[in-house]
């Protein structure tokens, strides 16, 4: 299978050109039959609807994206690669290292597969996290018990995340897969603030009660120069978050 990209590069008057000052790859790694390329196509639809995002492996040919999205970054500034690897570690062991995170997508059946899979991103020094498919609550004591990576996101076994076309899950989203790939620990708005203007983050990740909440340190940071936007997540505590950035220059 070849990795090709649904949306061709912008032309710029010299040939091909990328209009990024920040990319961020992630790939989806998993056994058969597990759900893997529809949760990456998920992700990546979602993607599509805020910002720019190139989809590679099956999961493109499930993605209705409009190629202008390739020349908009979104309120961060990022342009977004979604890779989906065939099943096994083959594939990921040799072009893995392009990378930033990877996901490993299984089912609680298949737990056991995933320590492959976490081997083959700690030799290239990738962030792993899990997605675990098909979960039920009778699960949940395994996979509180499971050694191995933390888990980015689980979808419901009534919520038929399987191979197919993309559903459309009704107040369930996939945006907390992305939160983790782009900052992984939470910090408080003061804190964050200071982490970006001291330089010591990069990305800076903060929860909110409330959508209403996230709005407001939003235009905070943006006010103070910084890039913002507010992502979804599934918890129950809060609504969302606010990931933050220094502007791209």
């Amino acid at each position: 299978m070849s990795f090709e990209s649904q949306t061709p590069p912008a032309e710029g008057a010299n040939g091909p050109s990328n209009p990024a000052t920040d990319r961020r790859r992630i790939g989806f790694v998993g056994p058969e039959n597990a759900g893997k390329t529809t949760v990456a196509a998920m992700v990546a639809e979602r993607l599509a609807e805020r910002t720019t995002v190139e989809v590679l492996g099956e999961a493109c040919a499930l993605v209705d994206q409009p190629e202008a999205s390739w020349t908009t970054p979104g309120e961060l500034g990022v342009h977004w690669s979604v890779v989906d690897y065939p099943a096994g570690t083959a594939r990921v062991e040799t072009t893995g290292s392009a990378l930033d995170t990877v996901f490993v997508v299984t089912t609680p059946e298949t737990l056991d597969c995933v320590a492959a899979y976490e081997r083959v991103a700690a030799r290239l020094g990738l962030d792993v996290f899990l997605v675990v498919n098909r979960f039920t609550e009778s699960d949940r004591p395994r996979l509180k018990a499971f050694d191995g990576p933390e888990i980015a996101e689980y979808f419901y076994e009534d919520e038929a995340v399987s191979t197919g076309d993309v559903p459309t899950l009704d107040d369930w989203t996939t945006e907390a897969i992305l939160l983790e790939s782009l900052q992984p620990e939470r910090t408080s708005a003061p804190e964050a603030i200071a982490a970006l203007g001291s330089g010591r983050r990069d990305v800076v990740n903060v929860e909110v009660e409330s959508e209403a909440a996230g709005v407001g340190l939003i235009r905070l940071l943006r006010r103070n120069g910084y890039a913002a936007d507010f992502f979804r997540c599934n918890c129950r505590c809060h609504d969302g978050h606010v990931l933050a950035r220094a502007r791209p220059r």
